[in-house]
């Protein structure tokens, strides 16, 4: 099936999904980072992520297909997929090898989910897969059960994406509608976001509970105008998704939202959080979407208000809670 696996990206994600396939094929990582690569290949993890033990993995210095690959996994952050999957373009696509993107987040300046991305770039001979879901690095590595959805226009690939991941712990489902699948990766990253700034504020559960419930509408709203399907946001990759990101504590983008709830600028949140919070920029692609598209985006146009034109939170729920009130709409 799949032998020889190469993975861009050497985060805890990366890590995690390493260690699910580690003994099943031949994996090689390449991370851009020279002094994050070291560390890496000295103890076995990347710096923050102590949760696995990794022995049997390459390292790869340069962004380069090892001999032999059969798979690529796309797991850099969204804003540096494009840059890095060109440089591998023209051999992904000579050679037909598959791509299965791991990371989540819209493309800033062509607005672009990241299975379109791939798509511009591989044609639609190449097969490329999603796999998404409620996914935490840190649970998955230490065997927690974990379920995700493996989602491609290529069943047979999909189903070999499946087949090759599935453990006693780790359980992919599979479906076709990949960019409902990469859009609700994407976008619940915003609405977890905005329910880490409920949690700063020090609001209770009634106050997050709604704010995530509304999220999923919004988030349902936007993916449909973006060519997702609204089933699929009922799913792992969308309400599955949301609840894991927007309640736990090992969540980067609700750990972001806290720190905006307390007041901190946005790159003070970011340095507290210190690791990649896709949110922060996904908030600003979905800001112009929801323009463009006149599409009713409230949390969204208020989360990027908070980031972006310096608006105290307090008051953007004030303005969330003191809208014209309606019939409910899940969509």
């Amino acid at each position: 099936m799949f032998d020889n696996i190469f993975i861009m990206g050497g985060g805890c994600w990366s890590a995690a999904v390493a260690s699910v396939l580690e003994g099943r094929a031949s994996i090689t990582i390449w991370e851009i980072d020279p002094a994050r690569r070291a560390y890496f290949r000295k103890r076995g993890h990347p710096r923050s992520f102590p949760y696995v033990k990794l022995r049997g993995v390459k390292f790869a210095d340069d962004l380069d297909l090892p001999s032999g690959t059969d798979l690529v996994l796309a797991a850099v952050p969204a804003q540096t997929l494009r840059p890095a999957l060109a440089r591998i373009a023209g051999a992904v696509k000579r050679k037909g090898i598959p791509v299965l993107v791991l990371s989540k987040g819209i493309e800033i300046k062509s607005l672009k989910s990241l299975d379109a991305v791939c798509l511009e770039l591989l044609g639609r001979n190449v097969p490329v897969a999603v796999m998404t879901g409620p996914s935490h690095a840190e649970e998955l590595a230490v065997r927690q059960p974990t379920s995700v959805v493996v989602a491609s226009k290529k069943r047979v690939f999909a189903a070999d994406v499946q087949k090759l991941f599935t453990r006693s712990y780790f359980r992919p489902y599979v479906q076709s509608d990949t960019r409902g699948a990469a859009l609700g990766g994407a976008i619940k990253n915003v609405m977890a976001t905005a329910a880490g700034v409920c949690d700063g504020l020090g609001l209770g559960i009634n106050a997050k509970a709604a704010l995530v419930t509304r999220g999923l509408a919004e988030m349902t709203r936007l993916g449909i105008y973006m060519g997702g399907k609204r089933a699929t946001f009922s799913g792992l990759s969308g309400v599955g998704d949301l609840i894991v990101t927007a309640f736990s504590t090992h969540s980067r983008n609700r750990n972001l939202g806290e720190a905006l709830g307390r007041g901190m600028t946005l790159e003070q949140a970011k340095k507290k959080v210190k690791t990649t919070a896709e949110g922060a920029e996904t908030v600003r692609a979905l800001a112009k979407i929801a323009a463009k598209g006149k599409i009713n985006a409230p949390i969204t146009m208020e989360l990027f208000g908070i980031m972006y034109k310096g608006r105290s939170a307090q008051d953007a729920i004030g303005r969330l809670m003191g809208r014209a009130v309606k019939n409910e709409a899940l969509g």
